[in-house]
């Protein structure tokens, strides 16, 4: 799957809660603590996406980010991957984002949104509910596994949860009612198509 069709239905959200950051440069961090290692002082931006995990999921979402100029960082728990990150320009802060030390180094109350793309959920659902608590106005977009993920992540505070599943079945279920509502002669005797609107009510999810 190529970066601009996955980024193509969060990039209007994203582009709308960072647009005043458009003209505006980055401002300085505060460097007031002295516990803080100095790779997490780096972080220096606001309003900007705040990307949890750079594995399957988040270094696809990290190359649309770039794509669409949106301003982010990574949190990242491999140190190589990290290094690795770095070494491409991109701001990087190493550690688990459940650390409450990792969390303030990544600026979370300034930032428009966080997403959650690591598939532990205990880890996320710490993130989650500690970035809802600098940020209560934040958007927070995180994955899951299973519906008990799901409702795991919405109790601590993600505004939207996707769940893989479901998104392969609503995928499976578009490109099917585009078949069948191509006109095309069936063969004589061959049972009739399915109605579109069954697909539909069918590709509903909760």
């Amino acid at each position: 799957i190529g970066a601009s069709a996955v980024a193509a239905a969060p990039a209007a959200a994203l582009r709308a809660c960072i647009a005043r950051d458009a003209s505006s440069a980055a401002t300085p961090a505060s460097a007031s603590s002295t516990n803080v290692p100095t790779i997490q002082r780096r972080a220096r931006l606001t309003d900007h996406v705040v990307l949890i995990g750079h594995g399957r999921v988040g270094s696809v979402v990290s190359e649309a980010l770039r794509e669409h100029g949106i301003p982010y960082l990574v949190i990242e728990s491999d140190p190589n991957a990290a290094a690795d990150l770095r070494q491409q320009s991109i701001e990087t802060i190493t550690g688990n984002a459940a650390d409450p030390e990792v969390v303030r180094a990544a600026n979370l109350s300034a930032a428009c949104c966080l997403l959650v793309a690591i598939p532990e959920a205990f880890e996320g659902g710490q993130a989650v509910m500690q970035a809802r608590a600098a940020n209560p106005d934040m958007l927070i977009i995180a994955r899951a596994h299973s519906e008990e993920e799901v409702l795991h992540l919405k109790k601590h505070g993600a505004s939207t949860v996707i769940m893989g599943e479901f998104e392969i079945a609503r995928a499976m279920i578009e490109n099917v009612r585009k078949a069948v509502t191509v006109p095309r002669t069936s063969p004589e005797g061959a049972a009739p198509s399915p109605k579109p609107s069954a697909l539909a009510k069918e590709g509903t999810t909760a």
